[in-house]
């Protein structure tokens, strides 16, 4: 079961992305942001900041990212995004 962290990041995606609420619905929690999303440099930028404005300036999503590996960055899911949200909220 999605968690309400998980929907507010599919959301917050949704709008960084410009796309459809038929689109967030079909994100789940092993959405990957690359593989799947293929989301760019300046999405994820737009989505740290969004991510930091509905949940605070300890949410550095753009610092975590920078500090993934390769493998990392091409397997990081919404779920992984909503625990980074929840460890720093």
């Amino acid at each position: 079961m999605e968690s309400a962290t998980q929907r507010a990041v599919a959301e917050l995606l949704r709008e960084v992305t410009g796309e459809s609420a038929e689109w967030e619905a079909g994100l789940g929690p092993a959405t990957r942001l690359d593989g799947d999303l293929f989301l760019d440099s300046l999405e994820l930028v737009a989505l740290s900041e969004a991510l930091a404005a509905r949940f605070g300036p300890g949410v550095d999503f753009a610092g975590h990212v920078a500090g993934l590996d390769f493998d990392a960055l091409l397997t990081l899911t919404v779920a992984d995004v909503a625990d980074y949200v929840r460890a720093r909220t």
